[in-house]
């Protein structure tokens, strides 16, 4: 099974979806923040898994859980080591253990996923 399209799938689709909300609130009720554009990089890599999946890009799912796992991976540790770093909610307690999720599953998804194979060139 393919874990990291899985991932891709679910993961791309959360961002998109219930942090663009998220982030459409945030934009309306406090205008531009640090915490939106925090909301806007989740967005901009639900964009980036949707055009993973719509062009069947197959070699970009393991890159694209590797790189979540790698980025959210460092924005919990910030959040477990300096809690509420700056006043922003990417380092409370509720997102940091979903940042810890999001690093460890897309981790993981890599971890089980077979490689793509490569196209030799003669």
């Amino acid at each position: 099974m393919n874990f990291a399209k899985l991932y891709t799938w679910v993961v791309g689709g959360l961002f998109l979806i219930v942090v663009g909300y998220t982030l459409a609130v945030e934009l309306v009720t406090k205008g531009v923040t640090l915490e939106a554009g925090h909301k806007a990089l989740h967005v901009l890599i639900g964009v980036w898994a949707v055009v993973i999946v719509v062009k069947k890009l197959e070699p970009q799912y393991r890159i694209f859980a590797l790189t979540n796992g790698i980025l959210w991976g460092a924005v919990a540790i910030v959040g477990w080591t300096m809690p509420d770093f700056h006043g922003l909610d990417a380092f409370n307690r509720l997102d940091t253990i979903l940042h810890t999720i999001v690093s460890a599953t897309g981790l993981a998804s890599v971890a089980l996923t077979k490689g793509v194979d490569r196209i030799k060139i003669a």
